[in-house]
């Protein structure tokens, strides 16, 4: 049994899950001015790009689809957003069965206030890796989301 829960406590997920536990805390730690948390963070990037495309929103399956999170996951997390009016959520006029994200000017606004909080965790966590280890943990993530994908 104890060489089972030493192989359990060492495999690939829980080593992931803990250093991303650490770097979301730092991260979310610089936010904190900003009162976003890395999470809001990068949803509220994803839509600021999302609203330079054509449509100018993004369905809640295209973005779920990006994060590689579960539509549900994702509605859950957009509900501060949307109660802060950071973001609305509304049926698409094309088709009223999906929902569509759009951020606000108000969110435009809270994400560009966040950006330099955010550089100084991205610096922070860079520096603490080194340049070579960042570069090559990027690139192995990366990879590594890609490869995953189609793994059920």
């Amino acid at each position: 049994m104890d060489e089972d829960l030493r192989k359990i406590m060492g495999c690939t997920c829980m080593r992931m899950r803990r250093a991303t536990r650490r770097v979301t805390q730092i991260y979310d730690r610089a936010l904190e001015p900003s009162g976003l948390t890395v999470s809001q963070f990068g949803l509220l990037a994803y839509l600021l790009g999302a609203n330079r495309a054509p449509s100018n929103a993004s369905s809640i399956g295209t973005i779920a689809e990006w994060l590689g999170m579960d539509p549900t996951t994702l509605n859950r997390n957009l509900k501060p957003l949307v109660a802060k009016s950071l973001v609305r959520n509304a049926a698409d006029s094309a088709d009223g069965r999906v929902r569509v994200v759009r951020i606000t000017e108000k969110g435009r606004r809270a994400l560009l206030k966040a950006v330099p909080f955010w550089q100084d965790a991205k610096a922070r966590v860079d520096k603490t890796l080194g340049p070579q280890a960042t570069a090559d943990l990027n690139e192995l993530l990366d990879t590594s989301a890609s490869s995953l994908r189609s793994v059920g």
